[in-house]
This record gives structure tokens, C-alpha cells and sequence, in this order.
């Protein structure tokens, strides 16, 4: 027995010593290359800097932390008794840090959209955000134009509540898994939201990467003059709103990746923009390509109107709507 004991220790000794060693290295060098990649990315945690109490905590006590996103495979309109009608909530037991516009561009995704608002109206109200869910879509054939119908859906949202300091601009196919990712703008820049997605292995892809959930406050957004109306159809208009944010001087914030994680909802990617490349090449148009040249776009805003869970924003637009920037191509 004696004689076991002793081989046992050896080979503990011996033979495992080198890959135990092996591993607590591994751990060590993943430790600090996370924590050099949060760094060099902006990736912190918001510090409640209201010291009389004046406001609802940053982090109530409501929140829960982490939370599965169950993907299911027929999404419903979920009931969300607190919610009034146009998708409006604000906490009733104590006073609203921000005013929240949540913008969602649309079209063709029904089902992320249901999926969407079943997790995000309870997230948000265990943040205790004072919020209004708008659904901006673009109705018929054209190639889809993501900046002009969230430019317009800013204006409009305004033109609802001239209060709105903080607008959340929220692809609809990202559900979000930690409510300790509190919605809200960073009083020194505009911070990005989503850092991990699961389809990106929960990694921060690059530093400049904005795409997914941004939040900008009215006067970020004012001065980056909101976003491109060029780009028609997928990609590139978020990086171009990357090189506006750093062009205006603001270093884009995000939380740590374990914080902002994000599961997304499957589909079909939609038409790339064909001059995407070119476009993004000249992005130092931005001062007269965004929010304040939108009376140099032929849209038509065909209905707002109220569901039980968001105010649905109809826009209407043809492929020329833009033909008084084209000069900006050239």
C-alpha cells in the first residue's frame, strides 16, 4: 500500500507537474491578453457618479446579471403589462437617469423583432430606464438604406419628445445577455454596446467596430451629423460612422466583453452596397452627408403609428432619393 502511495506522488510529482505548469501559464497569458485587448478597446464599467442619490441607481437592484437567450423556434408578440402603448416605460419609484430613444432599422424580420422584445422590454425595465422602442422600417423594393431610415427615425423621435438625451440605435437581430450592459450614454463619448456577439466568438473583431448597438447622446450624435445616407444596400456604414466618431474627437467607449455579450438571431445577409469600398474611402464628406442633409432626400413618411409593443415608423424611399448628393461620389 505503502509502495502505491509513493509511486502515485512521483508520478504526480513527475509526469503532471510540466502540463499542470503548462496550463496555469495558459490561463496566466489569456488572463492578460483579455485584459490588454479591454484596455487598448476602451472596455470598462460605467461608474454611477450621482453621489446625492438623485436618480434611479445605475445598478439596481433589479438587475440579474447573465441570462440564456433561448432562440425560439416560433417567436410570438410577448405581453409586457408595464409597457404603454407604443412601446413607452419609465420607472414609477424613482427619478430617470436618461431619456431613452431605442431605434430599430427594419424590414423583413418579423420574427427577430418578436424574439427582440420579448428580452429587451423586462432588460431594460430592470435597469430602470425611462425608454420608447421605435421601429423604423423601410417599406418597398429598393435596396435597403440603413442611414437614411435611422436619420429619420432620430427627427422623428424628437418631434415625439423633444426631451430625448440618448439614442440607442439597435440592430434587430442582436438579444442581449447581461443586463449588467446598462443602456445608457457615456457623458465623454458614444459607446458601443455590443462588443461580443457569440457569432464572433464573444471577441471584439477590432477597435474601431461600432456596428450592432451604439449609444450616442443628442449632442454626439448632432456633431457626428448622424449617418450616412449613401451607402445602399449591407456594409461599411457603420465603419463609416467609426471614422465620424474619431474624426469629432471622441474616443469610443464599450463595456468588458463579458459584460457586453450578445446573442444573434440567424438570417440571411442582405445585398452588400457595391461602392462600399469607395464610399468609406471618402468619409470626410461626413459634414454634408448625414442627419442635417435629410431635406436633400426624396422620403416620404408614410405612417407613425402606435403598436402595443413600439411606435412603427413607415419610410418611403426610391433609388434616387439621393441624387443631390451625388455630387459627393465624384
Amino acid at each position: 500500500m505503502m509502495y502505491s502511495r509513493n509511486k502515485f506522488n512521483r508520478l504526480t510529482r513527475n509526469e503532471y507537474l510540466p502540463e499542470i505548469i503548462m496550463i496555469i501559464v495558459m490561463i496566466i497569458m489569456i488572463h492578460f491578453c483579455n485584459t490588454y485587448y479591454e484596455y487598448t478597446g476602451n472596455q470598462y464599467v460605467l461608474i454611477d457618479d450621482d453621489h446625492l442619490n438623485e436618480f434611479c441607481p445605475l445598478y439596481p437592484s433589479t438587475m440579474q446579471g447573465s441570462k440564456d437567450v433561448i432562440m425560439l423556434e416560433n417567436a410570438e408578440w410577448s405581453d409586457s403589462p408595464n409597457v404603454q402603448m407604443g412601446g413607452i416605460f419609465a420607472p414609477n419609484d424613482c427619478k430617470s437617469r436618461q431619456e431613452l430613444a431605442v431605434i430599430i432599422p427594419f424590414r423583413n424580420r418579423e420574427y427577430h423583432l418578436k424574439l427582440l422584445l420579448k428580452y429587451l422590454h423586462p432588460y431594460l425595465q430592470k435597469q430602470k430606464r425611462s425608454y420608447h422602442v421605435f421601429v423604423v422600417e423601410q417599406i418597398g423594393n429598393v435596396t435597403f438604406n440603413k442611414g437614411i431610415i435611422m436619420n429619420v427615425a432620430f427627427q422623428e423621435a424628437l418631434k415625439t419628445r423633444s426631451t430625448f438625451n440618448c439614442f440607442i440605435f439597435h440592430d434587430v437581430d442582436l438579444v442581449p445577455e447581461n443586463d449588467y450592459n446598462v443602456y445608457e450614454c457615456d457623458k465623454k463619448a458614444p459607446r458601443h454596446l455590443s462588443p461580443a456577439v457569440d457569432e464572433l466568438r464573444y471577441v471584439l473583431m477590432y477597435n474601431h467596430l461600432v456596428g450592432g448597438v451604439l449609444a450616442l447622446s443628442k449632442e454626439q450624435f448632432t456633431k457626428v451629423n448622424g449617418w450616412s445616407n449613401l451607402y445602399w444596400g449591407w456594409g461599411a456604414e457603420d465603419d463609416d460612422m467609426a471614422e465620424r466618431i474619431r474624426n469629432s474627437s471622441y474616443r469610443l467607449s464599450r463595456p468588458p466583453n463579458h459584460i457586453g455579450r450578445y446573442k444573434m438571431i440567424r438570417h440571411e445577409k442582405r445585398e452588400r452596397a457595391v461602392n462600399r469600398h469607395k464610399l468609406l474611402q471618402g468619409w470626410k464628406r461626413y459634414l454634408n452627408d448625414g442627419v442635417k442633409q435629410l431635406d436633400k432626400i426624396d422620403y416620404t413618411i408614410e405612417n407613425v403609428h402606435q403598436e402595443k409593443l413600439y411606435t412603427h415608423i413607415l419610410v418611403n424611399l426610391t433609388r434616387s432619393a439621393t441624387h443631390q448628393l451625388d455630387y459627393l461620389l465624384e
